[in-house]
């Protein structure tokens, strides 16, 4: 096992470990497994959408009837609202259930990723028997962090504006300019300390105790009890790790986002052209909005934002296998069980 690497150390072989699995020599089936990992995990994505929503007025396009054509988008009687409501919530449910589901399986998907760099393959056969019950564990975990954010973030921002309220500062604000700005500033800087902190431990549970569940058969306590004595001794070592992958990634970012920019833009000018094509072909035909129609719209819908984002995943599956590579040189120096498989040693010469 050499020597314990620090978090700059493990760049140069994340780098070659990654050329190596990836290039050397290159094969496309391999590259489609792990950008199907990729797209299953979620490494393709690179955080947040947009903001709030859009509101756009446009005009809506009659037919020479007065109804609506195919691209005019049909007229929603708000009055009908009862009777769409368990539509809704059906519909809901049904999301809520698929999200849930997700989470679940790319839990397990979290341990063929680590798997798959570590000993340089990508097999999903047998993957799912052999790395589920982990991955279960993983999941409950996940659904506590979850859990927990959704009900300390209220508590956290609802709690001291109840008791300024209460306190009587919003009546008459002007009168308690400073405690307000000075309550808003301490509420912000503890929202900051609670998403460091959840941020920092889904980090770690998926960078170290997910190695540790694996090559031990550990519960994700038991793996959250051996790692937090290792943090213990090495405070500056993962500190050092946690600020050199900040930087890592947002060069990565800038990079690969310019990548998929520009692969966005090619697919994309093709498939705008096929839908102005589309438009005044309905347009001409004097289609309208029925249910075959939508049916079919939807379909294609589907289908193409999947393969959108199998198309972003193939271009992510690069920086996803050096993050992982750059976690096992981190780690694999630090735990021998992992050290063992990642630095087997060299064969003894044998004799004349």
């Amino acid at each position: 096992m050499p020597k314990v690497l620090s978090a700059i150390d493990c760049v140069g072989p994340a780098f070659a470990q990654t050329k190596r699995q990836l290039f050397s020599p290159f094969r496309f089936q391999r590259w489609f497994r792990l950008a199907t990992v990729c797209l299953i995990t979620g490494e393709f994505a690179g955080g947040g959408g947009v903001p709030g929503g859009f509101n756009f007025n446009y005009p809506q396009p009659q037919s020479r009837d007065g109804g609506t054509t195919f691209f005019s988008l049909p007229p929603f009687d708000w009055a009908n609202l009862e009777f769409y409501l368990p539509w809704i919530i059906v519909g809901a449910v049904l999301l809520l259930a698929l999200i849930v589901l997700w989470i679940y399986i790319a839990s397990v998907y979290r341990f063929v990723l680590f798997d798959s760099v570590l000993h340089d393959r990508c097999e999903f056969r047998g993957c799912w028997r052999r790395w589920e019950p982990c991955g279960r564990s993983y999941f409950y975990w996940s659904l506590c962090l979850i859990a927990a954010a959704m009900v300390g973030l209220p508590l956290l921002i609802g709690g001291p504006i109840y008791l300024a309220w209460r306190a009587g500062l919003f009546q008459h604000p002007g009168e308690h300019l400073a405690a307000l700005v000075l309550g808003g500033v301490a509420l912000l800087f503890i929202l900051f300390a609670c998403f460091l902190v959840s941020a920092l431990a889904g980090l770690f549970a998926k960078d170290f105790c997910v190695p540790l569940m694996a090559m031990e058969n550990l519960g994700v306590l038991d793996a959250w009890r051996r790692l937090l004595s290792m943090l213990a001794a090495e405070k500056m070592a993962y500190t050092g790790f946690v600020l050199m992958k900040i930087v890592l990634a947002m060069g990565s970012a800038i990079i690969f986002g310019i990548i998929t920019l520009l692969a966005m833009l090619a697919v994309g000018i093709p498939l705008a052209i096929a839908g102005v094509l589309l438009f005044f072909l309905g347009k001409a035909l004097g289609l309208t909005w029925s249910l075959a129609v939508i049916i079919i719209v939807g379909i294609l819908a589907v289908v193409l934002v999947i393969g959108l984002f199998y198309l972003i995943a193939l271009i992510c599956t690069p920086p996803m296998v050096f993050f992982q590579s750059y976690v096992l040189h981190f780690f694999g120096s630090r735990y021998p069980t992992l050290g063992a498989v990642l630095y087997p040693p060299a064969p003894e010469p044998q004799g004349p």
